[in-house]
């Protein structure tokens, strides 16, 4: 995986969302500070579900801001953020998860409305 977009695309192939995005870490992680910003230059396609494309958005935004780079204009779109007010929990948390999600969660992340652990983007 070489892009944001490329994750979209593979994903509406058919492709496994969560495989494709490692996959991307994996490439991202090792690029130079000049490849990074164009991996997340492009903007993803929309995506069959919702939390997807908010969730990429997410990924670029704390990746960029990470990695000292000007996060994508287009991470900041209305389409970037989870439509409606019901938020999207990780590894489908329930109960005291829910609530270690909540404080946890990188700010990119809650922004738009999106609780996952605060390790999400690491690769070991």
């Amino acid at each position: 995986m070489n892009s944001i977009k490329e994750i979209a695309c593979e994903t509406n192939a058919g492709g496994d969302f969560y495989l494709l995005l490692g996959d991307f870490l994996d490439e991202f992680y090792k690029a130079a500070p000049e490849i990074q910003i164009e991996m997340l230059r492009e903007k993803p396609d929309d995506m069959y579900s919702p939390e997807f494309v908010p969730f990429l958005a997410a990924s670029a935004h704390k990746l960029a801001d990470d990695c000292a780079l000007t996060p994508p204009r287009w991470t900041f779109e209305h389409r970037c953020y989870l439509p409606g007010m019901k938020p999207y929990f990780g590894c489908d948390a329930k109960g005291n998860l829910r609530l270690l999600f909540m404080y946890k969660s990188p700010a990119e992340f809650k922004h738009r409305n999106l609780f996952v652990d605060e390790n999400v983007l690491v690769r070991v």
